[in-house]
């Protein structure tokens, strides 16, 4: 057990317990989301003691300079001090501009920011509401105007996604922080064979990487998989068929997962089965490959894992996993 300071406030940590776990057990309102390192909701500022080794994880040099952690990585030592971070700090606000419904479960967003962030797709932002409710989305755009685009995925219990679907309006004002990330298109890789997969909704990502290379003049050949369950969730399915006919080094392949519509006729350029095995099937190991996978986490995680078992350079597996707070009784992967 360790005793360790919140703005002046004492809490006791349990054995091998974070920061974030103490809080949330205490009844600290403090914000969080994915509890992993990725989403960054959790930072606050050390201020003294000794810090846990992996506080810092995954965290920029910005962020490492000024002192900031993540609570959910950091297990606390006696006598470690810590303060709220000031949303000032770290957030800038903006406006929502536009929402366009694609199904009952899929929206696209489109917020103004008030001031310009040096952002790129396959990276992600945090949105804050008014009440500090806050969470993670994938940038698929950056628009002129200082306008973002993300694709939204209507989560069950999802108290941030159904507030967007159900109540928020145009001109709803939010807070903004980040650019987070680094599953992005780099003028170094213009040579590299591209192979990207988006899982659901993470297609959009994945399709902003590839308008992202394709913009920087790409000179590789780029293969982009939709994973999706069924044939009405490819939202992206002509606009990506014309692409591949306006660009003769890009090629897409939709993929369906759902065994209900395996022996349905499918649309052109789908097939039936896991966009990872067959992009495995198709696509021979060489150190001129990169991945880059988006999506839901179960999925990308398990795509990442296969891909460097079958022999990819790790350092050339780039994900963008939609973490997001879990709120089922059972918690994904099947654990209790």
């Amino acid at each position: 057990m360790s005793r360790f300071f919140l703005d002046g406030q004492t809490f006791e940590s349990q054995l091998n317990e974070s920061v974030l776990d103490t809080l949330i057990r205490s009844g600290n309102a403090i914000s969080y989301s994915c509890k992993k390192g990725t989403c960054k909701t959790c930072l606050v500022q050390h201020v003294g003691g000794e810090l846990s080794p992996g506080a810092q994880r995954g965290l920029n040099a910005r962020l490492k300079a000024n002192d900031y952690l993540c609570a959910c990585q950091c297990i606390p030592k006696d006598g470690l001090r810590l303060k709220t971070v000031l949303e000032q700090d770290l957030f800038i606000s903006a406006q929502l501009v536009e929402r366009q419904f694609v199904s009952d479960s899929l929206m696209k967003l489109v917020i103004k920011l008030s001031e310009r962030l040096d952002s790129l797709p396959g990276q992600y932002i945090n949105l804050r509401r008014f009440d500090g409710l806050t969470r993670s989305y994938a940038i698929v755009k950056c628009l002129e105007g200082n306008l973002i685009e993300m694709h939204i995925t209507r989560k069950h219990n999802g108290q941030f996604s159904n507030w967007l679907f159900g109540t928020a309006s145009v001109g709803e004002q939010l807070l903004v922080q980040g650019p987070l990330g680094q599953c992005i298109y780099k003028a170094e890789y213009q040579t590299d064979k591209l192979i990207l997969i988006g899982h659901g909704s993470g297609i959009g990502a994945a399709v902003g990487i590839v308008e992202h290379a394709l913009a920087l003049d790409h000179q590789g050949d780029i293969y982009l998989y939709h994973d999706a369950r069924y044939i009405q969730d490819l939202y992206l399915h002509s606009a990506l068929l014309k692409l591949s006919l306006a660009n003769k080094q890009f090629n897409y392949q939709a993929c369906i997962t759902s065994k209900a519509q395996s022996e349905q006729r499918l649309p052109s350029r789908c097939t039936y089965g896991q966009a990872a095995d067959i992009a495995a099937q198709q696509h021979p190991i060489g150190r001129d490959c990169r991945v880059f996978l988006c999506g839901e986490p179960l999925a990308v995680n398990q795509a990442q894992q296969q891909a460097f078992l079958d022999g990819f350079e790790y350092t050339n597996i780039h994900v963008l996993p939609f973490e997001y707070k879990d709120l089922r009784a059972a918690a994904r992967g099947g654990k209790n």
